[in-house]
This record gives structure tokens, sequence and C-alpha cells, in this order.
């Protein structure tokens, strides 16, 4: 089995990452958020604003089937390993072989790749105080699951890949 799980908070590099392995070691991708998207006909911003009801039960649904591949990268959503079923599906997938990989970033890094320093209205609240909150949360969630952590904040993409292809023993560890 040559299955690699990227999970992590949004904006610590699960895209970017996937799709450097995916080139470089020619595995396809898979992303359980594009499977929502293109199942429910709608981008996942919409979908999470909106309260989509639809949108854990295909959420969770996607993963399962994703997780369920013999071969490939599959990201998963930064809130999907918080719920219990997919959970269960990430361990099953350890269990047959696969590597669930962590990309962690700090606050700084997160901040600045997902635009959180933009000038916004003060009705929108403390989007960094409820990011910080989220992230301990969901940091807690990851550590139950994964085999290892890859800290993004300062590497580039390349750098976490061969982090990634490292731990995953997708090249040797010299």
């Amino acid at each position: 089995m040559s299955l690699i799980v990227l999970i992590g908070v949004t904006g610590s590099g699960k895209t970017t990452v996937g799709r450097e392995l995916s080139r470089r070691h020619e595995l396809p991708l898979y992303e359980v958020d594009a499977a929502v998207e293109e199942r429910l006909g709608a981008p996942m911003r919409t979908l999470v604003v909106g309260r989509d009801p639809r949108l854990a039960t295909t959420a969770r649904v996607e993963a399962e089937r994703l997780l369920g591949l013999d071969e490939g990268i599959v990201t998963l959503g930064a809130s999907q390993p918080l719920d219990p079923a997919t959970a269960s599906s990430i361990e099953r997938t350890r269990a047959n072989g696969a590597f669930v990989i962590e990309l962690s970033a700090d606050l700084s890094a997160v901040s600045r790749r997902e635009g959180l320093g933009a000038p916004r209205s003060v009705g929108l609240g403390a989007p960094r105080a409820v990011l910080t909150q989220l992230m301990k949360q969901a940091r807690e969630a990851y550590a139950s699951v994964a085999d290892t952590t890859v800290d993004t904040s300062d590497r580039t993409p390349q750098e976490v890949a061969d982090l990634v292809a490292r731990a995953c023993k997708l090249t040797p560890d010299y």
C-alpha cells in the first residue's frame, strides 16, 4: 500500500505539499474537499458559510471512500479528523499500512497564508483568537491519528515534501 494521508489545519500546506508529492512520485492526489464540492455542486466556502445540511455527511462519506483507496495521496479537510467516524476510518487506513502525516504551522504562518492580516470589519470578531482555539483543539485530534508531524511554518513546500517522503519511506533516509 502506498497511501499517504495529509491532515492539518487550514493553511498548513496540505494541498500544496500533496501536489508536490504527487508530481514527484507519480501518485494520484485525492482531495476530500474537492470531492465534496464536486458531489454537492458548490465551493467549500459556500457550503460552510451557508451551513449546508448535507456537508457533514457528504464529507464523511467522501473521506471514507478515499481513505479506502490502495494508493495515492489523500488530503482531508481541517475538521475531518475531529469527526469520530472519520477518525475511525483514518485508524483503519493506518492499520492497513497507510501513513498519516500531520502538517502543522504556527499561527503566524497560517494567518499569513490565509490572509488574516487583511483589514476587516470589527463586526467580524477576532479571527486570530478563534483560529488559535480551533488549532489547539485540532492538534489534539491530529495527534491521536497521525504517525508523525511536519512543521511547515518556515519551510518551502519542496522541503516539506522531502520530509514527508522520507517519513513515508518514498525516498531513502540518508
